[in-house]
């Protein structure tokens, strides 16, 4: 009982740390009136705290599982809204339909590209953490 009352803590002070950059990244670009959404900047700053070592990873890992784990559930609002613009959908569907796949397909490849040159870069022995 005890065990998972930790974790349970842990998990949360985590997810308040990283909502902590999400937080900071959001006044910085306010702040600097910067076209770059908080969110985006916050997990930069993040990113570069970790890459750094200022924060270790695993002062971040299980609360990050936790997020992407449930990330969906927050997709689910935006897709059921599709449905209040069926006109929309009837007249430009299509269109939306393409765009969509051309970009998933983009996306999948860009990152199978990055992945196969980290993986060649690590068989190299090129990666500096």
């Amino acid at each position: 009982m005890r065990s998972k009352l930790l974790l349970s803590v842990t998990i949360l002070l985590q997810i308040v740390l990283i909502s902590c950059f999400a937080m900071i990244g959001d006044v910085v670009s306010t702040g600097l009136q910067l076209p770059l959404p908080g969110n985006i900047i916050g997990l930069i700053l993040l990113y570069l705290a970790l890459k750094s070592r200022l924060l270790k990873v695993s002062c971040v890992e299980q609360g990050g599982r936790l997020l992407l784990l449930v990330m969906p559930l927050f997709f689910v609002p935006a897709l059921s809204g599709i449905m209040d613009y069926t006109v929309f959908m009837r007249q430009s569907g299509l269109q939306v339909l393409v765009i969509l796949i051309i970009s998933s397909l983009l996306t999948l490849t860009g990152s199978a590209f990055i992945v196969d040159r980290l993986a060649q870069r690590k068989e190299r022995g090129d990666v500096h953490e």
